[in-house]
This record gives C-alpha cells, structure tokens and sequence, in this order.
C-alpha cells in the first residue's frame, strides 16, 4: 500500500460537488484530489450502497482513504462506516476549513502515517467565529 492517500467525500444531494467547487476554486483541485458521491432524493438504500462499494472496494481497493462525510448518523455517515479500517478514516460534521486542510496537507505530500486528522479537527472547530461577539 502506498504512503500517500486518496480522499472520497460522501454527503447528501449536491452538497459534496459544492465542496469540490470550492476547493477547485481556492486550490485549483482536480477530480484526481476528491472524489465525490451523492445520496440523492429517492435513491435506493442498495443502489447508493453500490455507488459506494464500486468506489471504495474496487477503485481504491489497496489504497489508504479518508472518507468524509457531512452528517454524523445521517445515511452518508451510515453507509460508509462499514468501510472503516486501518487504512480508511472516516470523518463526519465536515466544514470546509477542515476539507481545506486536509486536501492542503494531501496536496503538500503529507504521507498517511503523519497525517493527523485529529488535529485538522480541532482546527476546524476553532475556525467557528460567531462575528456578533467578535466585532
């Protein structure tokens, strides 16, 4: 297994292709950096389940994965933790300070034995600013 690590963003509707907007915009990422997969309105429990198993199981079968998802216990969340294992993280209640930094340090060429996702969440706790308080 290679040192370097992919990322697969799991949320529901559009909102994981409005994080890679993002980043695209703010990086300059590619579909090589993120990969997204959408639960959408009316899909069926197996089908999603696919999506997922074809990505993770088949497409990145021997590589090391964070898998991140929007909503802790929301269906993303629930389908994708089965896939958990020493060489897949699984995050959820991602913000985009938090995907910023992990794709910075994947981007920069941290290797997954150095990358510290629980430092990347703190980080992304602190980055709330309620401005009304602030200012």
């Amino acid at each position: 297994m290679r040192d370097d690590f992919d990322i697969l963003m799991v949320t529901h509707a559009e909102l994981s292709k409005g994080y890679f907007s993002a980043l695209k915009l703010i990086l300059d990422i590619d579909e090589a950096d993120l990969e997204t997969v959408s639960f959408e309105e009316g899909e069926p429990l197996d089908t999603f389940s696919e999506k997922l198993n074809v990505i993770i199981e088949d497409k990145h079968k021997s590589r090391n994965m964070v898998i991140l998802v929007d909503l802790p216990g929301g269906t993303p969340a629930n389908m994708a933790a089965p896939f958990m294992s020493e060489s897949r993280k699984l995050v959820a209640g991602v913000n985009l300070p938090f995907v910023l930094e992990l794709m910075i340090a994947k981007k920069s060429g941290t290797s997954w034995d150095e990358l510290n996702i629980d430092s990347i969440i703190n980080n992304a706790k602190n980055s709330l600013v309620f401005y009304n308080k602030l200012l």
